[in-house]
């Protein structure tokens, strides 16, 4: 398990947008992060992995676990 910081938010109304900087499982890319009201994306521009992540929140913090959505 690695820790990120994230960093660059951006809120708007109902949005959330955020980049975890070596965040991408595949290939230790930054990985944007988008957080709505209904739905969290994820994407990571250098290996181009599209994930729907599940939050988990445990005892030493947030998980991100983001299992394969596409590749653009």
């Amino acid at each position: 398990m690695r820790h990120v910081e994230a960093r660059e938010t951006i809120e708007t109304e109902g949005r959330r947008d955020l980049s975890l900087a070596g965040g991408c499982m595949l290939c230790g890319g930054d990985l944007d992060v988008r957080i709505t009201a209904g739905a969290t994306r994820t994407v990571c521009k250098t290996c181009r992995w599209i994930s729907r992540p599940h939050l988990v929140r445990g005892e030493e913090g947030v998980h991100v676990v983001h299992p394969a959505g596409g590749i653009a």
